[in-house]
């Protein structure tokens, strides 16, 4: 019981770790991400919710076009950009001015994955 203990705490500090990092290093809003693939991949972009717009950093350079989605709670694309070889060094924003308040999703689309992203408009 001991061992189990003491393992399920060298597993937990990493993640108490990051998510003191992360909340160090925020302005507002990190937009939470849900994953629908079976194996672990990590997330290419960190996208942050300020006032009025998202700020999303690539992670790293991407070989390939990217689409970046912005839809509603009913489902409707009310953003929708491609964009070709992103690198690290871009950062790239999605004005958010006239959106009404309510719950949205940010959508990162590459060819064979797809991560999905919550945010709120209050």
């Amino acid at each position: 019981m001991r061992k189990l203990s003491i393992l399920l705490l060298l597993i937990g500090i990493p993640f108490m770790i990051i998510e003191a990092n992360n909340l160090s290093t925020q302005r507002t809003k990190i937009i939470r991400w849900h994953k629908y693939q079976k194996i672990p991949i990590s997330i290419p972009i960190e996208a942050i919710l300020d006032e009025n717009s998202i700020e999303i950093r690539f992670l790293e350079n991407i070989d390939d076009q990217v689409i970046l989605q912005v839809k509603d709670q009913q489902g409707n694309i009310m953003f929708q950009d491609v964009i070709v070889t992103p690198n690290e060094q871009e950062t790239y924003k999605i004005d958010l001015k006239g959106y009404k308040t309510g719950h949205y999703e940010l959508l990162y689309i590459e060819e064979d994955m797809t991560f999905i992203g919550e945010f709120v408009i209050e």
